[in-house]
């Protein structure tokens, strides 16, 4: 196969002028620090290349490179930018044109690792590398140079855009072999990082580009929800239309605003209590938005109200249709349709209700019989005992033990003999003490009044 030499395009025409103006200014190295250059070795670094070419015409492309090791540190150590992106560029174009693949991967994490290095020739350096990916012979060489640049782009911000290609190509890679679940965390943490950079760039930005901006945000947050319903992470979710509905675009649209906002509430009820659950449910039922979908403010306020909720009485009869079929003034989220998952949903939805009240009772219940549970909780004796047990397991009802002989649940653990004796004793040692006060008081009230008694009558 012939090799077509990679086009290194070191400096190009509109970047070359504020370059130079840099390199005569300062240089960025890898820790984030400004230095002032301190000798320009462009005559040197032109010198070194044509000998580093002539010795890999001889076929040594290993000397090739490593005739360059020391005008590279003298260029970086002098913080001369553009003769130090020059070597950095140039070396590796020397490994692969010599079809030098591992010297070619060794020489990029090599020159990654050094001390002072200078961002701006990094970053070239990757980019270059990139772009010879599609060039190299074998599937195997690609991944190999792949995974190399990935590890060298890792938390660096200034080779992002190149480090987030390199993903989508390992990405399309698993897809073809069938590894998607594995595409798909890999997509998700790029997804991540995508929208961190979008709010980067809008931060920075004169909102020139603001509605594009907007309009990737919302693209990023459907892809998010897609992914958290997969997962069913609907905490996750719950967040992500919470963000959806922050995002002026959607604001502006009281359709849609209102439409975000249900989904926001159903996805945070839908999410199994927990500290986080409970902190994000009291936000959203303090949120003033909340007023412009009353029938889910309703909805949120029977969680919060520390009561029973009646799932026949009161879901069932008040509030299915709402949230399945819709209403006039509220349609259809979809969230709980007549598919698979929206029956799943759904039936997790009920398991909610169940542990809300699952949590009342334990409050106000020591113990509490199967039947009468049963009714409370609206489920067949059967599933009442599945879903308590579960609770337990889970930990969300303490101490609580189901006894079938008796079908009796106790919601409070019986407590050990000694610590019943120690209880016993703390109570006996208050009681002690508040009678040595109340004597003592009383004793004090005697003498003044004594004392009152036996003092002389004044003339």
């Amino acid at each position: 196969m012939e090799r077509q030499p990679v086009k290194v395009d070191p400096i190009s025409v509109g970047e070359k002028s504020d370059l130079e103006a840099m390199a005569h200014l300062a240089a960025q190295v890898g820790d984030g620090r400004l230095f002032k250059m301190e000798v320009d070795y462009a005559k040197q670094v032109d010198e070194a290349i044509l000998k580093a070419d002539a010795i890999a015409k001889k076929g040594d492309v290993l000397g090739a490179v490593e005739s360059l090791n020391q005008i590279e540190k003298l260029s970086r150590l002098g913080t001369d930018m553009r003769s130090n992106t020059r070597v950095v560029q140039h070396m590796v174009k020397l490994c692969f044109e010599g079809g030098k693949w591992d010297l070619l991967n060794e020489t990029v994490l090599t020159l990654s690792k050094k001390r002072l290095l200078i961002k701006v020739a990094i970053a070239r350096m990757v980019r270059d590398c990139v772009a010879m990916i599609e060039k190299l012979p074998t599937e195997e060489t690609k991944m190999k140079l792949i995974e190399t640049l990935r590890a060298v782009t890792a938390g660096k911000i200034y080779v992002e855009v190149e480090r987030a290609r390199l993903t989508s190509m390992v990405v399309k890679k698993m897809e073809k072999e069938g590894k998607l679940e594995e595409a798909a965390t890999i997509s998700k943490r790029r997804l991540n990082t995508c929208s961190s950079k979008s709010a980067f760039s809008l931060a920075r930005s004169d909102f020139i580009h603001k509605d594009a901006v907007q309009d990737l945000k919302l693209k990023y947050y459907d892809q998010m929800v897609k992914i958290g319903l997969h997962d069913e992470n609907y905490l996750d979710i719950c967040r992500y239309y919470r963000a959806i509905y922050e995002t002026p675009k959607v604001k502006s649209d009281s359709a849609k605003a209102k439409a975000t906002l249900r989904n926001a509430v159903v996805f945070c009820l839908l999410a199994p209590h927990s500290n986080e659950q409970w902190d994000l449910l009291n936000r959203i039922a303090v949120q003033r938005e909340l007023e412009l979908v009353p029938e889910h403010k309703a909805i949120v306020d029977l969680f919060i109200t520390q009561e029973l909720i009646s799932y026949k009485g009161t879901i069932i009869k008040s509030y299915e249709k709402l949230l399945r079929r819709g209403t006039p003034t509220a349609p259809d989220t979809g969230i709980f349709d007549s598919s698979k998952e929206g029956e799943k949903r759904w039936n997790d939805f009920h398991l909610r209700v169940g542990e809300h009240n699952m949590r009342m009772i334990s409050k106000y219940y020591t113990q509490i019989t199967f039947d009468r549970l049963a009714e409370l909780l609206d489920f067949p004796i059967d599933e009442m005992e599945s879903f308590v047990c579960n609770l337990i397991v889970t930990g969300q009802i303490i101490d609580a033990k189901l006894h079938r002989p008796s079908r009796v649940v106790n919601l409070r653990a019986r407590k050990a003999n000694v610590e019943q004796l120690d209880n016993w004793a703390s109570n006996v040692h208050k009681l002690t003490e508040t009678l040595n006060k109340v004597s003592h008081l009383i004793l004090k009230e005697q003498m003044v009044h004594r004392n009152l008694e036996t003092s002389p009558t004044p003339a």
